[in-house]
């Protein structure tokens, strides 16, 4: 009797050991099942992430041939324009002041359209203008007067060229169009 209590006893151990053991490889291959879930939605998010980035945060420097660059001329005031040519993008431009306070050099940079509102404020184009006193005198930002040289020019840094208009220039074109 004592024999066949034992293995029943047995019998029943080796049934509850299979049941947890088959748990056991059930839990393993939901673990799995989760970690390749959570695993693949990650990289999706980061390959979205990126293409976001890449679309429509990161700007860059811009080809001469995708920008319009027109000089507008209002009595003492020249402004240089630029435009992007396709229509899902934008210019920015960053400009370097000299020691004395005036624009000496112009960094073109072109971003797609991303639905901002610095995007809709810049899609009809962006400028700097100068301002000045007569042919040989330029208005600063500071409300100074500078002397103008033949040596004080503006550089316009695309990413295939870079273009230098002298300042005395502008303002012999504002005559023209006058």
């Amino acid at each position: 009797m004592k024999g066949d209590l034992f293995s029943e006893d047995e019998n029943e151990r080796r049934k509850d050991k299979r049941n947890i053991d088959y748990f056991k490889k059930v839990r393993s291959k939901n673990r799995k099942k989760i970690l390749v879930i959570v695993s693949s939605l990650l990289a999706m998010f980061l390959v979205l992430i990126t293409a976001y980035y890449f679309v429509f945060v990161n700007m860059w420097l811009t080809s001469s041939s995708n920008v319009e660059t027109n000089i507008q001329n209002q009595g003492t005031m020249a402004k240089l324009l630029f435009k992007a040519k396709k229509d899902n993008h934008y210019i920015i431009l960053t400009d370097s002041k000299t020691d004395e306070g005036y624009t000496d050099t112009i960094f073109v940079y072109e971003k797609r359209n991303d639905f901002s509102t610095p995007a809709k404020l810049l899609k009809d184009g962006t400028g700097i203008t100068f301002t000045f006193a007569d042919e040989n005198t330029l208005l600063l930002y500071n409300g100074k007067k500078k002397k103008l040289t033949d040596e004080d020019k503006i550089t316009i840094q695309y990413k295939d060229k870079t273009d230098v208009i002298p300042i005395k220039d502008l303002y012999d074109k504002g005559n023209d169009a006058e």
